[in-house]
């Protein structure tokens, strides 16, 4: 799996930064790919965002370091990359749970092992299998305005609550249906995206809490997924860590699409078909 060996290529990289400020492009130069393919294929294959890894891995050290050394804390920040004592000591306090003078002084204390973040290892992301999906290129002709519900929180529960709303709103309870995921133009270390879970304008009663969006003209190439929603992130991992490492077209947008068409038969039906659209250039 060459994609394995660059994201590899871009971990060494990362552990080589943990002290300093880096840039995402910088990180993905060192794998080859663009900013907007590197993000999104360490994302799918890892299930980190880059800043999400490369923080974790600082704190991780950092609480090492504590146990270890009779650091001042705000040296230890900054030995781990963090521009200031406050950002480190939120950054630990959110991840672990207690401030970093509450572990020094807890000597029998213990952080889950789950919350310490170990480098990746090019064994753990050989043991992805690859998911087979047939893909297509296809061009949507025209315009589709869409209505629904969006969140910013990255989060099954909160992605699922959006679509129970859709269809609370939605004339339409067969129609076809779209899952939007909009990355930021401006993403930086944490993939920074928005889902929308939307049906056609024209199908939905209206509500002012509704976000609207339009699907461009645009060529696309369209994955088949083929079961359970739950089984949705084995497809994009597919897709960005095999199918786009294996092509010379990259994608071309800031957002890709599900489309929840005449083959979806439900959430959680094996049997059923979901499309997923990536804009290329």
């Amino acid at each position: 799996m060459e994609y394995i060996d660059r994201i590899m290529a871009a971990v060494a990289y990362m552990e080589s930064r943990l002290d300093r400020k880096t840039t995402v492009q910088d990180i993905a130069h060192q794998a080859g790919y663009s900013k907007f393919h590197f993000q999104r294929l360490f994302h799918q294959v890892t299930n980190y965002t880059v800043g999400q890894y490369m923080t974790a891995r600082k704190l991780t050290e950092a609480a090492k370091t504590l146990r270890l050394k009779n650091y001042r804390i705000i040296d230890v920040s900054y030995m781990h990359g963090f521009e200031s004592h406050e950002t480190f000591t939120r950054a630990f306090k959110s991840r672990f749970g207690v401030l970093p003078n509450e572990w020094r002084a807890s000597a029998s204390g213990r952080i889950p092992p789950n919350l310490m973040m170990g480098e990746l290892r090019a064994e753990y992301l050989a043991h992805i299998r690859q998911l087979e999906a047939e893909a297509l290129e296809l061009a949507v002709p025209e315009e589709i305005a869409v209505r629904g519900y969006r969140t910013d929180a990255h989060s099954v529960a909160s992605i699922f609550q959006c679509w129970e709303r859709l269809f609370r709103s939605c004339r339409d309870q067969q129609g076809e249906k779209f899952g939007i995921v909009q990355y930021a133009d401006q993403m930086e270390f944490e993939a920074d995206y928005t889902y929308l879970a939307a049906a056609r304008e024209a199908h939905m009663e209206k509500a002012e809490e509704q976000c609207l969006f339009t699907v461009p003209v645009a060529r696309y190439i369209v994955f088949e997924h083929r079961g359970s929603v739950e089984k949705l992130p084995l497809t994009y991992r597919y897709i960005y860590g095999t199918w786009f490492a294996q092509q010379e077209v990259e994608p071309g947008g800031s957002f890709d699409f599900e489309y929840y068409g005449e083959h979806f038969r439900g959430l959680h039906e094996t049997a059923s078909g979901i499309r997923i659209y990536v804009p290329v250039a």
